[in-house]
């Protein structure tokens, strides 16, 4: 549990799991990373939703679904909406390397305002859901059983992270 945070977790019927952030009153932004664990990994039809608002000075902030909590942890997917240059950058990490990066068209995301994103995974790869609309298919480049948590930081007031 961290100190800028109060954090709840609800456990539902379904196996659903949902973790509510709720940020301290303060008129000062601090990035932190939030660690939601997959216990049960990621499999098809696995949907991980979350929200949150972008900050006024927000530059940049990254969902990734990572494989262990180890330091430089391979990730299945790395979700980079990069405001300071209007783009989605998406990408996966195996053995400390970056792999190819692909963009998103566009970028759903404004300062100062909420947001939420769904990823939802499918046989073939990750569907980024943003609002309403369908962002990017991005296919898998390593199995997605081996995913074991969810992070999310970088520029970024969380709100909540829910898996079902």
């Amino acid at each position: 549990l961290c100190s800028l945070c109060w954090l709840q977790t609800q456990y539902e019927a379904r196996d659903d799991l949902e973790l509510t952030f709720q940020p301290p009153p303060s008129p000062h932004f601090q990035a932190t990373d939030h660690k939601t664990p997959l216990p049960q990994g990621v499999r098809t039809g696995t949907v991980m939703r979350i929200r949150g608002v972008v900050p006024e000075q927000a530059g940049r902030f990254h969902i990734n679904l990572l494989c262990s909590e180890e330091q430089g942890a391979d990730a299945a997917l790395h979700f980079n909406p990069r405001l300071d240059t209007s783009e989605v950058v998406f990408n996966t990490k195996e053995q400390g390397k970056w792999g190819r990066e692909e963009r998103g068209s566009g970028i759903p995301f404004q300062r100062g305002l909420p947001f939420e994103v769904l990823i939802i995974a499918t046989e073939e790869g990750y569907k980024a859901v943003v609002g309403d609309d369908e962002y990017l298919h991005f296919q898998h480049r390593m199995p997605p059983g081996r995913v074991r948590l969810v992070e999310v930081g970088g520029d970024v007031q969380l709100h909540s992270v829910k898996i079902f």
